[in-house]
């Protein structure tokens, strides 16, 4: 916040103050140009992030799919169990199962570019 408006919103505290009756028009006008210059400085960090990733790729996540793939090699294959547990992840966890397998493919898909 710069000088300029926080010597605003101090004039429009003390005019509120100093007056009978509020104009609650005016503080609810307020409120949504308060909370519209926050969605706007969110959305600038988040601009700002896409930008700095760029170059990643996007891969659209078929969680069925994954989930399926996950299954099958947890049956398939005694190691994949022994590979999460020294991970640090339970086989249970598919949601997190599922966000490691779709941040694989992503990076497949990057290295291919």
């Amino acid at each position: 916040m710069t000088d300029e408006d926080e010597l605003a919103r101090l004039q429009l505290l003390d005019d509120f103050l100093e007056d009978g009756e509020p104009d609650l028009d005016d503080w609810h006008a307020e409120l949504e140009a308060a909370e519209l210059k926050v969605k706007k400085a969110r959305l600038h960090e988040i601009r700002a992030l896409l930008d700095r990733d760029g170059g990643a790729s996007v891969v659209s996540i078929d969680r069925a799919r994954l989930r399926a793939e996950l299954q099958k090699a947890m049956a398939s294959d005694i190691d994949t169990p022994l590979t999460l547990a020294a991970r640090g992840t339970h086989p249970d966890n598919w949601d997190a199962l599922i966000d490691d397998l779709a941040e694989l493919e992503r990076m497949d898909a990057d290295q291919l570019k």
